[in-house]
């Protein structure tokens, strides 16, 4: 049996997200299109004796029974009846809070590394109704697909090749928003029917840019917040063909064609800078015996 596998959680970008409409049950249905960038945080998950479930993490996010991703362990062994022991260990790079998916990016990589050590492991269906569970970007963040279109809660996807790389710079704040804050502040949302999409609309960058909005960005939460419109203006000057916000924020991004000067962002924004790339391809369980 393999004792310990290592995933490699890629971060992912929303290029754009559109809420559809706020439900019953008080969630909003949304439509998306996911992107993997390079930035990623490193689990490691190891097979332990029963009894023994701990989690370790090279940054501080809030004590064990909270961590998205040993959530996504208990889950995965309960619905087995498995009773092993376990513990992850985290190596963080994903800035949390900020709207790039570290937390469900962790979790499906939880679920992915027990997955592949199980006695009878899920199907890809099992896991992605596991990883609905836990977050509207974990069933995206289980698949090998570097990009996505998804709607309904983030569960409905449709796979898709990578854009062509680009440059990505990350205006990081030293604050992280509340996805709930955010999207219970938005109230209603009118965004226009754009009609039917084809892939041809989401196979050239050019025809992204043109679609790309976040309904998001137009929650009170946010407009209120000096530094949005300092990063998305800083990006814009800097000479990105997209800037803005991922997911519920609090990260801003731009994409580029060539790499943007960091120092110069930092300096116009007081923002941690991260540059990294649009992600290709994503790599495979790596396990260890």
């Amino acid at each position: 049996m393999t004792a310990r596998v290592t995933v490699r959680a890629l971060a992912k970008l929303n290029l754009w997200l559109h809420v559809i409409a706020r439900e019953a049950n008080g969630y909003h249905g949304i439509e998306t299109l996911f992107h993997r960038i390079d930035l990623a945080d490193d689990v490691s998950v190891a097979l332990t004796p029963p009894g023994e479930r701990t989690i370790a993490c090279s940054a501080d996010v809030g004590p064990a029974h909270t961590n998205l991703a040993y959530l996504a362990a208990q889950l995965y062994c309960a619905s087995l009846d498995w009773t092993t022991g376990f513990h992850i260990q985290i190596t963080k790079r994903i800035p949390t809070s900020g709207g790039l998916g570290g937390g469900s990016a962790d979790a499906a990589a939880t679920l992915l590394a027990l997955n592949a050590m199980s006695p009878r492991t899920l199907n890809d269906a099992e896991l992605a109704e596991l990883g609905s569970q836990l977050g509207a970007d974990v069933p995206f963040l289980l698949t090998d697909a570097p990009m996505a279109l998804a709607w309904g809660h983030g569960d409905r996807l449709l796979n898709l090749p990578a854009l062509p790389q680009r440059h990505v710079a990350l205006l990081v704040p030293e604050f992280g928003m509340s996805t709930s804050q955010v999207y219970q502040s938005l109230g209603p949302v009118n965004s226009p029917h754009r009609g039917q999409l084809s892939l041809s609309d989401l196979g050239s960058w050019a025809n992204v840019v043109q679609l790309a909005q976040n309904d998001l960005e137009r929650s009170p939460v946010v407009l209120s917040l000096p530094s949005f419109a300092v990063g998305i203006g800083a990006l814009r000057a800097a000479g990105s063909i997209m800037a803005a916000m991922t997911g519920s924020g609090s990260v801003l991004f731009g994409i580029f064609d060539s790499e943007p000067d960091a120092e110069a962002l930092k300096r116009a924004t007081g923002c941690k800078v991260v540059l990294t790339r649009t992600a290709l391809n994503v790599e495979a369980v790596h396990r260890l015996e």
